[in-house]
């Protein structure tokens, strides 16, 4: 079974045009506004197209690399929902949403993978492996989507503040307070995974490389809390490990199979 493409596309040019409201015009906050709006639009249409997927496969759907690029999406556009207005709440107010609309782009381009670059067999609805009949996989799953959408959101802070003097104020606030949401979500996340892994497989922890790279994802926002109240690490130091680790989570949920593949080490990859 196939489910309907046409939800996503519309959530994928809602979150598209978001981005380009946050980028136009010479009034930040109306501009904001209207970007804010598409983007809640947006991820609406999401939430609903994944609710009707779940009803239409009888199962939470977050048990593959279409249905987590979909919660991935959703996940960072409402990091990205969410974070924003707290800033305007603190007066942090300089004319720019740079940060957000790359998030809102990268949501878009995560549909449009989804929908356009994914085969049709990674988008059907297929019957569902014993494995992955588990109340712990979409705690993990969702944990995760909602984790990378958080970290992606830092990581476009991070790149921001490395290109962009006049944003940094801006970007260093955001790019601390997505990884304040993102890491604990990651770190729950993989719990989740270990109990879920436990029960279906006996054991918490294979050392397959989606599990490695997970590993190593979260170990670079460890190292990221060790260090951002170092007077030498503030600023830049932060920039470079938030673009990093955004770099991490994109290779963990893009790379690790085409690794595997590569290196002969495939296993069970849900996304």
């Amino acid at each position: 079974m196939a489910s309907n493409p046409v939800a996503p596309l519309a959530a994928g040019v809602c979150f598209l045009l978001a981005a380009g409201s946050l980028l136009a015009g010479p009034f930040p906050l109306r501009e904001w506004r209207i970007g804010a709006w598409l983007g809640a639009a947006g991820a609406a249409i999401l939430t609903g197209a994944l609710v009707a997927r779940g009803l239409q496969a009888g199962y939470w759907p977050l048990t593959g690399k279409y249905e987590f690029a979909l919660a991935f999406a959703l996940g960072t556009a409402l990091a990205t929902l969410s974070l924003s207005p707290r800033r305007r709440k603190l007066a942090v107010e300089l004319p720019t949403q740079s940060p957000e609309a790359m998030a809102m782009l990268l949501a878009a381009a995560l549909v449009v993978y989804a929908r356009l670059v994914l085969p049709d067999h990674k988008r059907a609805i297929q019957p569902l492996p014993p494995a992955l009949d588990s109340t712990w996989l979409p705690l993990h799953v969702g944990t995760a989507a909602l984790a990378y959408g958080a970290l992606a959101l830092a990581g476009a802070a991070g790149l921001v503040w490395l290109l962009r003097e006049s944003d940094r104020p801006i970007a260093q606030w955001l790019l601390h307070q997505a990884i304040a949401a993102g890491y604990p979500l990651l770190t729950l996340s993989m719990i989740f995974g270990m109990i879920w892994a436990q029960a279906a497989w006996g054991r918490y922890w294979g050392w397959d490389l989606k599990e490695v790279w997970t590993l190593i994802t979260w170990l670079v926002y460890t190292l990221y809390w060790h260090l951002h109240r170092r007077p030498n690490w503030q600023g830049r130091g932060e920039a470079w490990l938030s673009v990093l680790g955004m770099g991490s989570v994109l290779f963990t949920f893009l790379g690790v199979s085409w690794l595997a593949r590569l290196v002969g080490l495939e296993s069970l990859h849900l996304f």
